[in-house]
């Protein structure tokens, strides 16, 4: 290796400081302040670093836990066999077996509020079992926040049915503090049940701009007093540390709260970091309908993995739970992220981000480390100086985290460094008068480097022109956008649209794609080209489902745009098409064209008719039809092509196991399907009712049995070989 000789040269390193310093002023206003999102509407480097978060904890993996969380699930299973709202008779009764039976602290992470008419009696039943339990818990909130001076003035002179009834529970505020005041909590436990509990914690999570939970705020005050997040209510009582013997001290970066074993200090929004233990799949739960059966065959020995644990009863069922994605898991239900918490306070793992001006002088450091090679050295030893600074920070940052429980930023410094390298390299290159190592370099970090080098090694190939190949097409577009776009108004619907875009982009990009255009709210994307890809239809049904998932993922983050509900729809098809650089002399761009591109484009619209959000052509699933799930929907003509084509609904990948429910679906529709194919119509009838039995929303189930219905009246000439002709896009 040849040795780096930094020949001193006061205009290089002048050039060196200016592009070392503006990165970081740049990267700095990027990562830590609110100026994109006041801008754009979007915070895409704040949510990056948040993602590094998350890489970090999966990474370092499962930590030291206390291992006596047991989580209770009010799952599926225990709905169907008590329906819901889960009884609050067998609630208590739950509560009381857990207690007297050897847990040391339960907690119910559902509201229990003032009873009903229709459920006063389960309500006094619930009580009863109550008074047998101790250390028991209830949540309450979601509070209001106040938003005014006034609001956090007047909130120490509230006095409402609420504080009555929890006050006995909270925790005298200090005078200076960080934690949120709320006027209004506007759930909490009835009184009569309040009066035989051991404490409430509040339920609020802070969910970060992608939806992910990565912080709580430990107290909300309410009417002068503290509540505390349930799970340091229910740390507090493991630990035997009373309300009365915390005490608090204002910072600058927010409020240290101490008591006994207890001392960790929050940030200026009053929250902390959640160390999490591990993926929550790990942690031990049982359902909430196996207790009371256990209860009811009185099998001691079922209840001895709950002796001296703290059990958390909390929604799991898809239809009831709160969801969230949390950074071991997509998608987790919220008590997981209690116990995390609750276990985070009993072991003293907290988490802590680095001072925000030691990471400033690091950033610093480290970018100017960088500049100075580039400036000085060639290509190849900057690109090498680039790897060993980042792998060099990558290491500091993850032993002070797995170590010293200190959060340093990970993506900012590293995008810094990439892009003072990606600056100064290419000022050197304009400066210089080396065009073509500048494109060797530089313009390959925006499009495929394969394409880059056969330009530069061949550049009669940058001509209109294009070869056939099969590639997989998919073109998406959001339901009911005019509709949308009348009721925002154009700068919110900038806005939203490009968050949207952004997001799918990153999608269709992460499963190896293409995105070709965007038209309007539309996008077509493809695989296979410029480079062959053998799993390119797999590839495109990765990208539909998760687009789709992730569309669901970001639901909250539209209500910041307005009052809108986002769905799309999304064709697939694979097929020969002529791909290459289509257009004028003057302008072209690398595009896909042909009668394939033609019915990916048509199957998104056939959604419409059929009420599905993701269909597939019979030529793609015949490629897939192993690695998904999916039910074919029907035989087409669509518009503007004179051959039918069978087209399917994607739901799922197959290695993701289904329930039963359906699995009992999918099986009679298919033998709905069949019938109608052979026009058994009386048949298919039954079993599509059967279907929808399973799943009475389904649209497709009905559409099949209208038209069976008509069929049975006007039957089909003998000629007719199942195929619907579609009459609109």
């Amino acid at each position: 290796m040849s040795t780096i000789k930094l020949n001193f040269d006061f205009r290089k390193a002048g050039i060196a400081l200016a592009f070392a310093l503006g990165t970081v002023v740049i990267i700095f206003v990027l990562f830590n302040t609110s100026f994109l999102s006041e801008t754009l509407g979007t915070d895409i480097f704040r949510n990056l670093e948040q993602k590094g978060y998350d890489a970090l904890i999966r990474v370092r993996g499962e930590r030291p836990s206390a291992g006596d969380v047991v989580l209770i699930r009010i799952d599926e299973y225990s709905i169907q066999e008590m329906g819901y709202p889960i009884p609050r008779d067998q609630l208590g009764a739950a509560i009381s077996l857990l207690s007297n039976l050897g847990a040391k602290a339960v907690a119910l992470d559902i509201f229990v509020t003032e009873p009903t008419s229709k459920d006063s009696a389960e309500s006094e039943l619930m009580v009863e079992y109550m008074k047998r339990a101790e250390n028991t818990f209830h949540i309450i909130g979601p509070f209001v926040p106040a938003t005014t001076e006034k609001e956090q003035i007047s909130v120490r002179d509230v006095d409402s049915s609420a504080h009555y009834v929890i006050g006995r529970f909270g925790i005298p505020a200090p005078k200076s503090h960080t934690f949120f005041r709320a006027p209004i909590i506007s759930d909490y436990p009835f009184n009569a049940l309040a009066e035989v509990s051991t404490g409430v914690g509040d339920a609020t999570l802070h969910p970060s701009a992608d939806g992910s939970i990565r912080s709580v705020p430990v107290f909300v005050e309410y009417a002068g007093k503290l509540y505390p997040t349930l799970g340091l209510a229910l740390a507090m009582n493991t630990l035997g540390i009373g309300r009365n013997q915390l005490s608090f001290e204002a910072t600058e970066n927010g409020t240290i709260v101490s008591a006994g074993p207890i001392k960790f200090e929050t940030d200026h929004q009053g929250d902390i970091l959640i160390n999490y233990i591990g993926p929550y799949e790990n942690l031990p739960s049982v359902s909430l309908f196996d207790v009371l059966q256990a209860g009811r065959k009185r099998d001691i020995a079922f209840f001895d993995q709950f002796k001296d644990k703290v059990c958390i009863i909390g929604p799991t069922a898809r239809a009831v739970g709160d969801y969230y994605p949390m950074p071991f898991s997509e998608r987790a239900p919220g008590y997981v992220a209690h116990a995390n918490v609750y276990d985070m306070i009993v072991t003293g793992n907290f988490l802590y981000p680095a001072n925000l001006g030691a990471q400033f002088i690091i950033l610093l450091l480290i970018t100017l480390g960088v500049s100075f090679v580039a400036n000085y050295q060639s290509m190849r030893i900057g690109v090498i100086a680039l790897l060993a600074f980042s792998v060099v920070y990558f290491v500091f940052a993850y032993f002070s985290f797995t170590s010293g429980n200190t959060w340093y930023n990970v993506v900012e410094p590293i995008i810094a460094m990439f892009f003072c390298f990606v600056g100064t390299v290419a000022y050197r290159a304009a400066t210089e008068g080396k065009q073509k190592k500048m494109i060797t370099n530089m313009f390959e970090k925006y499009v495929n480097k394969a394409v880059v080098r056969d330009l530069i090694n061949d550049p009669s190939k940058m001509k209109l022109g294009g070869e056939m190949r099969e590639i997989t097409l998919l073109f998406s577009d959001i339901k009911g956008f005019t509709t949308i776009s009348e009721a925002l108004g154009p700068e919110n619907l900038v806005k939203l649209l490009n968050v949207y875009l952004t997001e799918m982009t990153n999608i269709v990009m992460k499963h190896r794609g293409s995105v070709d255009k965007f038209i309007g709210d539309a996008i077509m994307a493809f695989w296979g080209a410029p480079l062959t890809d053998p799993d390119a239809p797999i590839h495109g049904c990765l990208a539909a489902l998760e687009m789709q998932s992730r569309l669901d993922a970001l639901a909250p983050r539209w209500k910041k745009f307005g009052d809108v509900v986002l769905k799309q729809r999304v064709g697939v098809n694979t097929g020969m098409c002529v791909v290459g650089n289509m257009g004028s002399d003057q302008k072209f761009n690398y595009t896909a064209m042909g009668d394939s591109v033609n019915l990916a484009s048509r199957l998104e619209g056939v959604n419409k008719q059929y009420g599905t959000y993701i269909l597939i052509s019979e030529m793609t699933y015949q490629k897939v039809a192993r690695k998904v799930v999916a039910r074919e929907v029907d035989k087409v003509l669509v518009v503007g092509k004179t051959e039918p084509v069978r087209i399917y609904e994607l739901i799922a990948l197959a290695d993701k196991p289904l329930t039963d429910r359906m699995k009992y679906f999918l099986d009679s529709y298919h033998e709905g399907l069949a019938s109608y194919q052979k026009r058994q119509w009386d048949e298919g009838i039954a079993y599509f009712e059967h279907a929808l039995q399973s799943n009475a929303d389904d649209p497709v189930c009905q559409l099949y049995i209208d038209r069976m219905r008509l069929y049975k009246l006007n039957p089909p000439d003998a000629n007719w070989n199942g195929v619907f002709v579609l009459s609109s896009k």
